[in-house]
């Protein structure tokens, strides 16, 4: 390895070798790893046992720990090829933001059983620990680690050694084990707190070994990157919630029937009976009781089944001396549903859909008014969930696409004083405003504003539509040109005399005269005589620019070029092509002829022979490459975006201005993959243009971009890519808005459930 170092303000290249080596000692150390966490979890599983006075108990933490120990050469085999595959996966996700190992989403919430809630929450408190522990240690491997990879800042998703990798190999090292899910449970459990400690010092490790081998770490991290420490967020004071992922999961699922008032305290009693006046229990799933005393964890969950029961209750106790909000506020209304709430599902029900709510005004890319908007809907909202549950479930109830549709829609503005917001803010208000009140029985009255909104935005788009279905018009025609110009420049190649002309003709040929037969086969037809004609002069093309076939002949070829000439004049003019390139390819097609006519041919024919020698290079594929020709009259329809230069890849270009997106990762594009309908901001002229893709190209080699006022913008995919790279093209809406605040209310559950356990 280099011993030179690596400057952080040169980090442009990745060093592949560096990096493939601090992948495989990583990978390598984790058989040393696994023995040090068994050995770790055997001591705690004794702990415990010693612990327990329940001798049933006792009996299971004593074949957990023997069943570990038999295990223990298998995991030792088995982590060191799952952190290889863990790595590989971390870094294939590097240029996206990766979810985390332990993250889960709302939707995938009701398809979840105990065992699998239990094991998400227990991974992530194993990677919460971790984190917290290899803090220090791993901050500096995040900057080491992107340096190596060429960064130009710090981003803690780009390294593939960071804990949730860790985490990820032990799960799939423990589920190779025959032992049940309850007990690679209790053994991940048991690895927790000695996983964080051996991370925290392996990380320290490679650190010293990165900076002996010459790595100079990164000194900044990339804008908007909260993750740069390695730490997840913290959670909110207006996040406070009893809302855990169980709980969750069988509101979803409904298995949280209402409770009425009058029976709770028998049930309370019921259960303390049931755990300690010796009454049969029923069989729990596997969870965390693994790790609690038995009469703890009795007390831990009737003290959080009541709270959990009276939360809604114990908010509103607040002092005699505080003013209660007035009713006719979403404040009010909030409070006044929450204490008609019958039982525990529509107490959670309430508390979703506050914090969904919440996460949504949160949202950085909603501007402020199309956040109150959403917050005057929440009580319609709360009303509709006590009587719709499904709401959470359907991803089309028209509640839920009512708020998807507003949202979306809102994101092409990038600030207040954009053109059109204000009428569309209106329309908003005008819209939504009579459901603040509104008695809701069913989702009826979302469907009806829903179908309002969407014809009234059709009708706006309609009258806008005359540009861009002219450009998708003349860009469908392009990319049909390109792919049959592409073929016919195959079939020229072949031709047994294009190894014998210059290359200029062969680069005419294939390249412009390519796109002007195909032109004529589209516009005429394949046996027309436009086509024919052009066509025809692509063999006597060759043969005029063929050094020895022409010079054989000079009479014939003194004959042919005047109507070379002219039929090639007539056929660019078919497609446009640009007079200043159409002189240049004249005046070099001339000088080849003039050396037919030279009276020195010897000369002549050295000089044929030198050029004649190399064979023709291979050819670049625009189509092929994401690049077609675009005619002069295409682009001017479409407006299109030609990239003179490559645009190097860089640090993304910080937003600035009042549609500023700090904090917001904007990126969130896999592969330079961008979906249709999405919104984007593109760079232009020092200013950032919102924008949405409306149409791409059926083969994938153009795109349409359409602003909220109409005015279009077209790109090849090698442009899109170059400004992708760059970040002067960025993706604003990537995950839909309601999604996202439904995918945190799962996070805060999740965190939740962190707090309950640990």
């Amino acid at each position: 390895m280099s011993s030179a170092p690596v400057a952080a303000s040169q980090a442009a290249v990745p060093d592949q070798a560096q990096y493939q080596a601090l992948v495989q000692e990583a990978s390598a150390g984790g058989a040393a790893l696994m023995g040090k966490l068994v050995a770790a979890a055997r001591l705690v599983l004794q702990s415990q046992e010693l612990g327990t006075r329940d001798l049933s108990r006792r009996d299971a933490l004593a074949e957990s720990a023997n069943q570990l120990r038999q295990c223990e050469q298998q995991l030792c085999q088995h982590y060191p090829a799952a952190l290889l595959g863990a790595f590989a996966e971390a870094g294939r996700g590097r240029n996206s933001s990766s979810r985390l190992v332990a993250d889960v989403a709302f939707d995938q919430l009701e398809m979840m059983d105990a065992t699998q809630v239990h094991t998400s929450v227990s991974l992530a408190r194993a990677q919460h620990t971790a984190l917290q522990a290899a803090h220090t240690s791993l901050t500096e491997l995040n900057s080491l680690v992107c340096s190596v990879l060429g960064l130009r800042a710090v981003r803690a998703e780009a390294n593939p050694l960071r804990p949730e990798s860790y985490v990820l190999a032990l799960k799939h090292s423990l589920e190779q084990t025959p032992a049940s899910a309850a007990t690679q449970l209790q053994w991940c459990n048991a690895m927790t707190t000695a996983l964080g400690q051996e991370l925290s010092a392996l990380y320290a490790g490679l650190c010293a070994r990165l900076r002996q081998d010459g790595v100079v770490g990164l000194t900044h991290a990339m804008p908007g990157d909260a993750t740069a420490a390695g730490l997840p967020p913290a959670l909110s004071s207006q996040e406070e919630t009893l809302l855990t992922l169980d709980k969750l999961c069988k509101l979803l699922a409904g298995e949280l029937p209402p409770v009425p008032q009058n029976k709770r305290v028998e049930q309370f009693a019921a259960q303390f009976a049931r755990q300690f006046d010796g009454q049969p229990a029923e069989p729990s799933g596997p969870g965390f009781d693994a790790t609690v005393p038995a009469a703890l964890q009795a007390l831990t969950e009737m003290k959080q089944v009541q709270q959990v029961v009276h939360s809604l209750e114990q908010r509103r106790s607040a002092p005699a001396t505080q003013a209660l909000p007035q009713a006719h506020t979403v404040e009010g209304q909030r409070l006044a549903l929450r204490s008609q709430a019958q039982g525990s599902a529509q107490a959670l029900s309430l508390e979703v859909v506050t914090l969904m709510v919440d996460n949504m005004v949160r949202d950085p890319r909603l501007l402020e008014p199309v956040c109150q908007v959403i917050r005057n809907l929440e009580p319609a909202l709360l009303r509709l969930v006590l009587v719709e549950p499904r709401f959470f479930s359907d991803k089309q109830h028209p509640a839920r696409l009512l708020l998807q549709a507003v949202t979306h829609h809102s994101l092409a503005f990038e600030s207040v004083a954009a053109s059109g917001f204000d009428g569309f803010l209106h329309e908003l208000q005008d819209a939504l405003a009579p459901l603040f009140s509104a008695p809701i029985d069913n989702a009826e009255v979302f469907e009806h504003k829903l179908a309002w909104l969407q014809q009234r935005w059709s009708q706006a788009r309609q009258a806008q539509r005359h540009n861009h279905d002219a450009a998708v018009q003349v860009l469908q025609h392009a990319e049909s040109r390109n792919l049959l110009a592409e073929r016919i420049a195959r079939r020229i190649e072949r031709h047994p005399d294009s190894a014998k002309v210059p290359p200029v003709v062969i680069d005419f040929l294939c390249g412009p005269w390519a796109q002007v037969v195909a032109q004529s086969r589209i516009r005429q037809g394949a046996g027309s005589a436009a086509a024919e004609k052009f066509e025809a002069l692509i063999p006597a093309l060759l043969w005029s620019a063929h050094p020895e076939l022409a010079r054989s002949s000079p009479s014939k070829l003194t004959r042919l070029v005047p109507r070379l000439l002219a039929t090639l004049r007539e056929g660019l003019d078919t497609i446009h092509y640009p007079g200043t390139r159409t002189s240049v390819f004249m005046e070099a097609l001339m000088g080849i002829h003039q050396q037919v006519f030279r009276a020195d041919s010897a000369a002549a024919s050295h000089e044929a022979q030198a050029r004649s020698a190399p064979a023709v290079p291979q050819r670049t594929r625009p189509v092929v490459h994401g690049n077609p020709w675009i005619a002069p009259q295409e682009a001017a329809t479409s407006n299109f975006v030609e990239l003179q230069e490559p645009v190097e890849p860089s640090a993304p270009v910080a937003p600035s201005g009042p549609g500023s997106l700090a904090g917001f990762d904007t990126v969130g594009v896999a592969d330079g993959d961008l979906p249709l309908g999405c919104w984007v901001e593109m760079l232009s002229n020092d200013q950032w243009v919102r924008t949405q893709l409306t149409w791409a190209s059926p083969h994938g080699t153009l795109y349409l971009f359409t602003g909220v006022l109409g005015t279009t913008q077209s790109m090849t995919r090698r442009s899109r890519d170059q400004l992708l790279a760059s970040g002067k093209l960025r993706l604003i809406s990537g995950q839909p808005v309601v999604e996202g605040a439904l995918d945190a209310v799962a996070q805060t559950a999740m965190r939740n459930s962190l707090d309950s356990t640990l």
